[in-house]
């Protein structure tokens, strides 16, 4: 079996900048960070393009084969690229604002950390009374199909960064960043243990052995000392669609897992996967936006009409080895796409494919030859590319690593409303509705269960307070279940009281900050952009059953 190893970054001596924003000023864990880059500079270091020597043409057909194998690494960044590179540097700089080594802050947020995991409460009331700073971090997922690049570029912005900064000033060490994969297994324990085992072999003061019989919950507590100790910028989880519901103990303990990682230890988190890590976000996991609160980047493969497409492909065809260059004509783009379907690790390889056979016959790229080179050396995907192709919905769902399925509203096209009508007597937009407003009755009764409210009476204060602002529902929706929970606590034993009231005093809080929240999200998103940006909007086959 192949090992796929984390990669490494650079280590560097802390260079304290002036970074232009009043906020990061005195944050030492900032000030040492890269300046922050505008968009032209990103594409400069992210794009990874030798320049194309017309006069290696005239090599020999074997030393040409070796030079197009350079393109093996091309990266031409894209809009996603610029994207991610922009949402990445606000989140490592936003995740160190309450970690400030500076300031007793720091101190302050690491002794009520650790205190949380042996005494909640105890930690709670510190948190009030001695001004401990909140995490200011987030969380952003990226679910995108195989080979559209999503590794590579978050490879590459990684590179724009040291992995290690040295303070000797300050006697710390800095993690800026790690980067793990999701083990084969699918086991939170088994990531979190990766984890450990990076950081140990990283700085070579952890054993990772004397963790391996640790259970989930109590590597927990060590992730986050380790994380405080040194100073963790950004945690990266690559492949997230092999963490199984089932090996890890349920969609409820992953979504815990991750929201640990974020709002109590305070590390900002990046998930990446392909299209078949949305199951993991369904179910318990319809309040999955609370840990991927940064947003979400759909990593779609490239549009025919879109300019990411002509950029592309027009970047990768200036590197032809052959002896007669070819101009990019229409033809050519037609066979590229289809024989590609737009996949940017598919359009590469079948280029240098083509090239490599042009070579050994007429010395020329052809429409023709794209074809028969894509039809016969990349054969094994044709079913895949086939169902791309087709465009039937029921084809393309049996491949969701490269099928990024839309809501049902958009996939579904009046031909196929029709179908299902005639056939099966359904009407899909009122299914489509219903199951809409079902995901944010449940939502809402789930976002109040997590408040302590139970189920029975978070079930009734949602139904009873139900709106199209969800905002406005979800703060209608708590005050009638804190109510509710005032009058229980009147009739209760007074030892029993006392937790209630002490309950209800933190519940008049939230209440506040859900007020606050209302202002703040006001005219930002409508209900359904917000839900299907956090992938609430289900797969059509669930109903449909097309799988």
């Amino acid at each position: 079996m192949t090992v796929k190893h984390p990669i490494r970054g650079r280590v560097e001596v802390a260079e304290y900048r002036d970074t232009g924003i009043p906020d990061y000023n005195g944050h030492p864990l900032i000030e040492a960070l890269p300046c922050i880059m505008e968009d032209a500079d990103v594409i400069r270091k992210i794009k990874n393009i030798k320049k194309f020597n017309p006069e290696e043409r005239m090599m020999s057909p074997s030393k040409r084969r070796h030079c197009i194998e350079r393109l093996r690494s091309f990266v031409i960044p894209l809009s996603h690229h610029i994207e991610l590179q922009q949402d990445f540097s606000e989140m490592i700089r936003q995740g160190y604002l309450s970690r400030n080594i500076n300031t007793t802050d720091y101190i302050r947020r690491l002794r009520s950390l650790m205190l949380g995991f042996k005494d909640p409460e105890i930690a709670e009331l510190e948190k009030e009374h001695l001004f401990v700073p909140a995490p200011t971090s987030s969380g952003l997922a990226i679910i995108g199909i195989s080979g559209a690049g999503k590794t590579t570029a978050i490879n590459r912005i990684l590179s724009l960064y040291p992995q290690v900064i040295m303070h000797p000033k300050y006697e710390e060490k800095q993690l800026v960043w790690l980067k793990v994969d999701c083990p084969v297994t699918g086991t939170v324990k088994q990531l979190c243990l990766g984890v450990i085992k990076e950081v140990g072999e990283l700085f070579g003061d952890m054993n990772y052995e004397l963790y391996s019989r640790y259970r989930t919950d109590q590597l927990i507590p060590v992730l986050a000392s380790m994380a405080m100790r040194y100073h963790l910028g950004v945690l990266v989880i690559d492949e997230i669609q092999y963490l199984s519901e089932a090996k890890s103990g349920g969609a409820t303990l992953m979504l815990n897992f991750f929201n640990s990682l974020i709002n109590m230890i305070g590390i900002p988190v990046i998930l990446i996967g392909t299209p078949k890590a949305k199951s993991l976000f369904s179910q318990e996991f319809r309040n999955i936006k609370r840990v991927t609160n940064q947003g979400s980047i759909y990593w779609d493969r490239l549009k025919k009409e879109d300019s990411d497409w002509i950029l592309f492909l027009s970047q990768l065809w200036k590197h032809q080895w052959t002896q007669h260059e070819v101009e990019m004509t229409q033809e050519l783009n037609n066979v590229m796409y289809e024989e590609s379907q737009g996949i940017p690790d598919l359009i590469v390889k079948i280029f240098i494919e083509s090239q490599k056979r042009a070579i050994e016959t007429e010395e020329r790229l052809t429409s023709s030859l794209i074809h028969s080179v894509a039809q016969n050396q990349f054969k094994i995907l044709q079913p895949a590319l086939d169902a791309l192709r087709s465009g039937k919905k029921e084809e393309m769902l049996r491949f969701l690593d490269i099928f990024l399925s839309d809501s049902p509203k958009e996939i579904l096209t009046n031909v196929d409303r029709t179908e299902l009508k005639r056939n099966f007597g359904l009407d899909v937009d009122q299914l489509l509705d219903e199951n809409q407003q079902e995901d944010e009755m449940n939502e809402i009764v789930i976002w109040l269960m997590d408040a302590g409210v139970t189920e029975e009476a978070a079930r009734k204060a949602a139904g009873k307070h139900k709106t199209e602002d969800k905002t406005l529902w979800k703060r209608l929706a708590f005050q009638e279940a804190h109510s509710a929970t005032v009058d229980v606590a009147e009739v209760i034993p007074s030892s029993s009281n006392r937790k209630k009231t002490e309950k209800n005093r933190k519940l008049n809080g939230l209440i506040t900050h859900i007020n606050k929240e209302t202002v703040k999200k006001k005219n930002k998103q409508t209900n359904y952009a917000i839900l299907k940006a956090a992938g609430y909007i289900q797969d059509p086959s669930k109903f449909l059953q097309l799988e």
